[in-house]
């Protein structure tokens, strides 16, 4: 199996997914969907007036957040800072720094560099 999409119900999905294009580097591939630099992951963001919102403002991220590798994640913290998220908080320990944000419609978003990734590429 391969992870195809994750999927959210937002109260305005238009203008979440205009800034995570603009800011994380995603491209539109469809009216609900967008999709990661490497074309292989995507982020389904929908209104379903049948099921409830999840208030992410109000949800601990370490209950869910996305997560992004990072080169730098002060740098790319400090960028989307100055897009409108907000900085919840950052941990520098050997081998390992993260960032943990807001979006600014509440979605908990992560910065990650590892010394040895997660990942089995």
């Amino acid at each position: 199996m391969t992870l195809e999409h994750i999927g959210l119900n937002v109260a305005e999905p238009e203008k979440v997914m205009a800034w995570w294009c603009k800011n994380l580097g995603f491209t539109q591939t469809h009216p609900v969907f967008i999709v990661d630099s490497s074309g292989r992951m995507a982020i389904e963001f929908y209104r379903n007036e049948a099921a409830p919102i999840t208030d992410f403002a109000t949800v601990n991220p370490n209950t869910v957040h996305i997560a992004f590798t990072s080169e730098d994640t002060d740098a790319d913290a400090a960028r989307l800072v100055a897009a409108g998220a907000t900085l919840v908080e950052t941990i520098h320990r050997e081998g390992f720094d993260m960032a943990m944000l807001r979006d600014p419609f509440g979605i908990p978003v992560q910065f990650v560099k590892r010394a040895q990734s997660i990942l089995l590429t």
